[in-house]
């Protein structure tokens, strides 16, 4: 395995589904859903202007224009008309945006970084809670699910991949959920966002049946989101770096502070791509506001610390945060786990693993529960496609 004999596991990696609409979607899409899926692929190609346009943003859920901190004039900042085939990571390396449709290619690269296995979530999938036909966006989530389904099938387990949710209907929702944990042995779970799209906090009891079907068949929940797009968590307008903090907080108040995990005894839920750094501020504002017998949480049955230390809440860190030390010793290490956010703008690749394995600040047993151990807790299938990593360097 790739860290000193124990395993390293990506739970936020990322397929952009939007860099080849068709490539993704378009074979896999329900024939009677065809002809709109051709609308919505024409309106994308017609917006998108350069290799890495989401495109959806212009006509789907129109975007906050995102300007700088104390940039006010009203005309858009130039941008760049340059054609790639590459993504270049923050450890300035270039990324083939071809790993989005050959699997062979990402897994090429988790070697480079010492990755044994990758979780990835859908990068804009979310958003379609803003189709006006909520069949159109089942039957988009569906042709997900069966494009991701084959992209990881020949990983012999290093690849695995979540299902989008559809907050608008959850019987769809459990029923894809049901569908995949039998009949995908790469499948992780459902990709649910931090807020509804009616922009309610994730205590909202519409989702309680999915999360008692996710309890039953012991597959965590995925929490994830973007900056400027629906579901919109709070301050919609905020720089993408800070949007995803406070949508982590967002998702966690609503959790923790709607008694989720009193309601659930078993169910695990992880936040991923939001950072790490704030949650032992957040823990301590909780236990002010939030807590047993207290008016704004009827539902909770213990404190946010107790719920914390439990550990079936769990959170994805950066890399390169300045403050996990910090974390670890305020809240534990049992709860953290790694991420690079690989193939987007801002990954670290390939030198994320490092940046946990030469801290200083941070015990051994610590970096290997964060880099992959914790992964092994939060969703114990992964350690099929460990075994199979093991398997393969034995053999060499």
């Amino acid at each position: 395995m790739s860290y000193e004999g124990h395993p390293v596991i990506d739970t936020d990696s990322h397929l952009r589904e939007y860099d080849d609409f068709d490539r993704t979607y378009k074979e896999y899409v329900d024939p009677e859903y065809r002809e709109q899926f051709a609308g919505l692929s024409t309106a994308l190609h017609a917006w998108q202007r350069r290799f890495d346009d989401v495109g959806l943003g212009e006509f789907l859920w129109p975007r906050v224009k995102p300007n700088p901190l104390g940039v006010y004039d009203s005309y858009a900042l130039p941008r760049s008309s340059e054609m790639t085939s590459s993504t270049k990571s923050s450890a300035g390396e270039h990324i083939d945006n071809e790993t989005n449709h050959d699997p062979s290619i990402r897994i090429k690269d988790m070697d480079i970084a010492g990755v044994d296995v990758s979780v990835m979530f859908a990068s804009q999938s979310d958003g379609f809670c803003q189709l006006p036909d909520v069949g159109f966006e089942s039957a988009l989530n569906r042709a997900y699910a069966r494009s991701m389904s084959n992209y990881c099938a020949d990983s012999k387990g290093r690849l695995w991949w979540l299902a989008n949710s559809n907050l608008r209907d959850i019987d769809e929702s459990i029923d894809q959920l049901r569908y995949w944990t039998k009949n995908c042995e790469h499948f992780a779970g459902m990709f649910v966002p931090r807020a509804c799209p009616d922009g309610t906090m994730l205590d909202n009891p519409k989702l309680h049946p999915l999360f008692a079907a996710s309890q039953e068949l012991d597959m965590p929940i995925w929490i994830h989101g973007g900056a400027r797009r629906p579901p919109l968590t709070p301050w919609v307008e905020a720089p993408n770096s800070l949007y995803h903090g406070i949508g982590g907080m967002y998702a966690m108040i609503g959790l923790v502070g709607g008694g989720i995990f009193d309601l659930f005894p078993t169910l695990r839920v992880g936040l991923f791509e939001s950072g790490a750094g704030w949650m032992p501020w957040l823990v301590e504002k909780m236990e002010m506001a939030y807590g047993p017998g207290k008016n704004d949480s009827p539902k909770m049955k213990r404190s946010t610390s107790e719920v914390v230390a439990e550990g079936r809440l769990f959170c994805s860190i950066e890399a390169d945060e300045e403050h996990i030390g910090y974390v670890v010793d305020t809240l534990g290490e049992e709860f953290l786990m790694f991420s690079t956010d690989y193939p987007h703008h801002g990954t670290p690749w390939p030198k994320g693993v490092p940046m946990v394995t030469e801290r200083t600040e941070i015990s051994e047993s610590a970096k290997i529960k964060i880099l992959g151990e914790n992964a092994l807790r939060f969703l114990p299938k992964l350690a099929s496609g460990v075994a199979t990593v093991n398997s393969a360097k034995a053999s060499i």
